[in-house]
């Protein structure tokens, strides 16, 4: 139900800003300002933005389950540039636990104490076979074996908390300065073989994203973008897929670090969705345009409705109060009287 106990703008259907032109420039130099936190920045995409940010003089901290790489990329990226507010955390995705330390410790890591920008990046391919690819074998009268639910732990689950946990500790930079971007995948639009976990996951992240980009974010101040990436080469793409891709034009990772760069250093970007496909296809793209424009149509009808059903109650109490006050009230003195 619609919390109706205070009053909205329509102002307040944020965050989304007009359509990206993604040929105009952007200036780099406000990402010399933040603090970046990157979840599973230790190698893969996220390796390619700390490397990004770190040049940009950014302050990046990454949390990832492979201390050993994360470690080494930080101590790769310190001794080859004079940023040295690189920092690599443990970090757990699918423990709130873990991720309420990775917060807490990042925003002492920051020199000044705040958070700017999230980057929930972290995530796994499909593990285990979900259906199974001889179900025949097994009998009818035994169970199948439970289903692996790693990649719906990391990949939603996990997103969820980094979620909840960002725009916590956003609050700590000021209004115009707090950003949180989803990372999804061509599969948060499409499907594949073989990868029916894996992808539905990712519409989760989808679901969350032109949820969570509507009301919270104007009342908070948080930019909430997100960017969905064709299958890039990196650690994530198991064997079997990089097999099944041989041939094919796959997506750049240095896109997919572009389009990060240009959603964290333009700051009048807000509740968008990036696609970054192979760049025969097009490379870098905005998508679901139309259908955003439509849902922020009607949110904006939602408050207008929400705000006169709040009026109504108001007005409502305040007729019985007056009633109450004028006749209920005499008339059960004069019985007691």
């Amino acid at each position: 139900m619609f919390n109706t106990s205070q009053t909205l703008s329509t102002s307040d259907v944020y965050y989304s800003t007009t359509p990206i032109d993604l040929k105009a420039p952007y200036n780099v130099t406000t990402a010399g300002r933040k603090t970046i936190l990157i979840t599973g920045g230790a190698r893969g995409l996220g390796e390619g933005m700390l490397r990004r940010f770190a040049k940009l003089g950014a302050t990046v901290i990454v949390g990832d389950l492979n201390e050993t790489r994360g470690e080494s990329v930080i101590a790769e990226i310190r001794k080859s540039s004079d940023n040295l507010n690189v920092h690599f955390l443990p970090l757990d995705v699918t423990s709130y636990a873990s991720q309420c330390e990775f917060f807490r410790s990042a925003r002492k890591l920051s020199p000044t104490g705040k958070i700017t920008t999230v980057i929930a990046n972290a995530g796994v391919a499909e593990l285990g076979s979900f259906i199974e690819s001889s179900p025949t074998k097994i009998p009818l009268d035994v169970d199948p074996p439970e289903p692996d639910m790693t990649t719906v732990d990391v990949n939603f689950k996990g997103v969820l908390y980094t979620t909840k946990l960002a725009l916590h500790h956003l609050r700590s930079s000021p209004v115009g300065q707090r950003e949180l971007i989803l990372v999804g995948s061509m599969s948060s639009f499409t499907s594949g073989p073989m990868m029916a976990v894996y992808s539905a996951t990712k519409h989760g992240v989808l679901g969350l994203f032109r949820s969570i980009r509507l009301f919270p974010s104007k009342r908070d101040g948080v930019r909430i973008n997100m960017i969905c990436p064709y299958f890039v080469d990196t650690p994530i793409v198991p064997i079997g897929g990089k097999v099944m891709l041989a041939g094919l034009e796959i997506a750049v990772l240095d896109d997919v670090v572009d389009a990060v760069s240009r959603l964290v250093c333009d700051e009048g970007i807000a509740g968008r969705c990036l696609a970054i496909a192979p760049r025969q296809a097009g490379g870098v793209m905005e998508v679901g345009v139309q259908e955003m424009e439509n849902v922020d149509a009607f949110c904006k009808r939602v408050v207008i409705a929400m705000n006169m059903r709040s009026k109504m109650e108001i007005f409502t109490k305040f007729l019985v109060d007056i009633l109450w006050l004028l006749v209920v009230g005499p008339i059960l003195r004069l019985f007691r009287g």
